[in-house]
């Protein structure tokens, strides 16, 4: 009970509504659409805070790997006229030493 196998997109899992093991093959295009519906349910069941949660680690994720100039390009377009306040902000956040 609980256990999971797959090999390629074909797995067995057990069936909570018939309480038995049961065997699935989906195509590719079956098996993203599984992926897609099962993000769908995640995310329709996560509260607004897990939300801005997830997002704030993700992006900081991206943000923290992406190299310098690529950051300061996509930092400028996204910020655009509020760029030079920002920095301000940043410069009396964190002072230089």
């Amino acid at each position: 009970m609980g256990v999971f196998t797959t090999m390629s997109n074909s797995f067995k899992y057990f069936n909570h509504n018939s309480m038995k093991d049961e065997e699935v093959r989906l195509n590719d295009k079956q098996f993203v659409t599984l992926k897609e519906i099962f993000v769908e349910r995640v995310v329709d069941n996560m509260s607004t805070k897990d939300l801005v949660n997830y997002v704030m680690d993700d992006l900081t994720d991206v943000y923290k790997n992406m190299p310098d100039v690529e950051f300061l390009d996509e930092a400028k377009n996204w910020l655009a006229d509020d760029f030079t306040d920002t920095i301000k902000d940043v410069q009396e956040i964190t002072p230089n030493d």
